[in-house]
């Protein structure tokens, strides 16, 4: 046990002296740390033994999606979100649904031995992304600004609004004698929506007021400053939870909330619990492929892989179309926006939920095919990121070059709040076809 964990110790100490070089590579760190525990743990050379407890890794798991969540809102550019909400509004409330539903259908048709509530989970499972999987997807700056922001908070907040419906299809496979209307599964999702946002925002403003005053009377150094951030973004996730709403929607807005009063005051306070969510992130993806993706490999399906194939392409993309339908965006945006929706964390933590609190019987091939989707994203999404958001942004700036447009207009995207591309009031039309 000691032996592997000085190896892995040493792994984590290359990747972290070489990551900057390798951020201008396809090799991302999930990608690699999956690779690496899929290749020492026990169905590979067998030399790095990983704790199987599911509690333990679930809370490993939840801890970094908190921390993800929490950092990636405070990133978000607040002051251009009139004009850029329509993106994230779309993908959530026509995307995310018809996502859900896709998913829904064609597991229940591939996959007749699961009743139709087992088939829901699948569907839910799935339906959150994961910006960590391809990181130079939104932070790539040559990438317009909106569609980077509209792929980040789709990202933040599809993990919370999909946790509500889990949990009604997870409680309705238990016992599928007993329906559920949409009535309820609508209650429980604006029940659970409404006060995680009301805890976030309030305790994100009040932990930000007296950072903020502290700060100005001296109270707190540098450090500590930064680290009260990790503090604040759990708070939130567990005073979410424990008052019956969605930690994880409630630890998104706080981070949100934090950004806007404290980033501009405080240059960099963020950076601590960023840096800690990202090397959760790469040892909670190394814990994934030695636990969970090695032997689903081992033993794996033609269906279970072609429903990975499926859910990552047609089950994501086709939904993303439709929900931006009458935006003007261009097919080389809506492709973007469409395979950039990649499976992470999230899918992870919610079919260690089933293993651990349930019984039900078809967890088995649930578990199967939430880990062949997540490892075909890792490698499929890992490999693109770079090049596909290089690609993008090359098409972006010759349609730029071409329409000739001056830098200030290219800098204030076209975008009004109901997500739809048109002229404003005293532009010519030829300036509204240049955006993305």
């Amino acid at each position: 046990m000691e032996f592997g964990l000085v190896i892995l110790a040493a792994l984590m100490f290359a990747y972290a002296v070489a990551s900057k070089r390798l951020s201008a590579t396809f090799v991302t760190g999930p990608l690699l740390f999956v690779t690496a525990g899929w290749a020492t743990g026990p169905e590979g050379l067998d030399i790095i033994p990983v704790a199987t407890d599911h509690e333990l890794i679930k809370i490993l798991l939840e801890t970094t999606l908190v921390l993800v969540l929490f950092t990636d809102a405070m990133g978000i550019n607040t002051s251009r979100w009139r004009e850029e909400a329509g993106i994230p509004v779309r993908l959530l409330g026509i995307g995310l649904p018809l996502t859900l539903l896709a998913g829904w259908t064609l597991a229940f048709v591939m996959f007749g031995d699961l009743n139709v509530w087992e088939a829901g989970l699948i569907a839910i499972i799935l339906a959150p992304t994961d910006a960590a999987l391809g990181q130079a997807v939104v932070s790539n700056p040559r990438v317009p600004e909106r569609i980077r922001q509209g792929l980040n908070i789709e990202s933040g907040l599809n993990d919370g609004i999909a946790l509500p419906i889990f949990f009604v299809f997870l409680e309705a496979a238990q016992s599928v004698e007993s329906s559920v209307s949409i009535g309820v599964v609508a209650n429980e999702i604006i029940r659970q929506v409404v006060v995680a946002t009301a805890v976030g925002a309030l305790l994100g403003w009040i932990g930000a007021t007296i950072i903020r005053r502290a700060s100005h009377r001296d109270w707190v150094t540098p450090g500590w400053r930064q680290l009260s951030l990790l503090i604040l973004a759990l708070g939130a996730w567990a005073l979410g939870d424990a008052l019956g709403g969605s930690g994880f929607i409630s630890a998104w807005v706080g981070g949100l909330v934090v950004g806007i009063l404290l980033k501009r005051s405080f240059e960099g306070i963020q950076d601590v619990a960023e840096d800690a969510g990202h090397f959760l992130t790469i040892l909670s993806f190394f814990v994934f492929g030695s636990v969970i993706l090695a032997p689903v490999v081992a033993s794996m399906t033609w269906k279970v892989a072609a429903y990975a194939l499926l859910s990552l392409t047609a089950v994501r993309i086709i939904p993303v179309v439709v929900a931006m339908l009458r935006t003007g965006l261009k097919p080389p945006s809506l492709l973007y926006l469409g395979w950039f929706g990649p499976r992470g964390l999230a899918s992870i933590i919610l079919v260690i939920t089933v293993l651990d609190e349930t019984e039900i019987a078809g967890a088995g091939i649930i578990t199967a095919i939430m880990a062949a989707t997540v490892g075909l994203s890792v490698y499929a999404h890992g490999f693109t990121a770079l090049w596909g958001s290089n690609r993008y942004a090359d098409w972006y700036a010759s349609r730029q070059e071409h329409h000739a447009v001056m830098p200030e207009a290219v800098a204030v995207p076209n975008f009004s709040v109901s997500g739809r591309l048109g002229p404003r009031p005293g532009r010519d039309r030829s300036t509204t076809e240049q955006g993305a």
